[in-house]
């Protein structure tokens, strides 16, 4: 079992830096207006996107994960929340060109090629579309034995310092972009989500008890060189 499966099968629903409370402050920070077309990118079990929903946002989300999508299907059931689901995969995404006003992603970007995604990001965007993409980074370069731990813990195709990902996302069309300042990891600890859904037979498991240990081992190793930032870009 991968990292990603374990989430899934947790059905994490804000496992990406700063969790929920870190999402909820940057869509309210955007003020995104009524009606706008939205896709989240990797939505996972669905929170993010169920929000966005809520919030009067015309809502498409997808992930990539069987088990995601189905979650995420029955998280917006049981919330009513309007929105559409699809299992697809951020470098080859089911959408014609301009199709949406906001991309939206957290933490997802890392997990694919990098280039091919965010030309995709680019691609569906509507002239004049943003991109909101809150991506782990380094603070610094790390040697490239610790580098190899992470991404094969994690399922990370690739691990970036914040110049790395700007030189990254240029590359991929976008050229007018910023970036918010870097946050830690950690994650509040007070954060309750009423439509998780726990494989509680996950919790007895020898597998799961060991990957989650790991996870909080290398939280603590690597919190001084690793954070995340938010880039937003425009498409021209």
């Amino acid at each position: 079992m991968d990292y990603p499966t374990l989430l899934a099968r947790l059905g994490e629903g804000s496992a990406h830096p700063g969790g929920f409370q870190a999402t909820k402050e940057l869509i309210e920070r955007i003020k995104l207006p009524t009606g706008t077309k939205v896709l989240e990118v990797g939505c996972g079990t669905g929170r993010t996107a169920c929000y966005l929903a809520s919030m009067g946002c015309d809502v498409t989300a997808m992930d990539r994960n069987e088990a995601m999508v189905e979650k995420a299907k029955r998280r917006a059931r049981l919330s009513g929340a309007p929105l559409r689901i699809v299992k697809a995969d951020a470098a080859s995404m089911p959408f014609p060109d301009a199709s949406f006003d906001v991309v939206f992603v957290e933490s997802v970007t890392a997990f694919t090629k990098g280039s091919s995604a965010l030309r995709e990001f680019w691609r569906v965007l509507k002239p004049g579309g943003i991109l909101y993409d809150r991506e782990m980074a380094l603070t610094r370069k790390i040697p490239a034995a610790h580098l190899r731990e992470l991404q094969s813990f994690y399922g990370l195709l690739h691990l970036r310092t914040v110049p790395e990902w700007l030189k990254l996302v240029r590359q991929s069309r976008f050229q007018k972009l910023t970036v918010s300042r870097f946050s830690p990891m950690k994650q509040p600890l007070t954060d309750i989500d009423p439509f998780r859904v726990i494989e509680h037979n996950l919790l007895l498991n020898q597998d799961t008890i060991r990957m989650m240990t790991n996870n909080e081992r290398l939280m603590n190793r690597f919190a001084k060189v690793m954070g995340s930032i938010v880039i937003t870009a425009w498409k021209s």
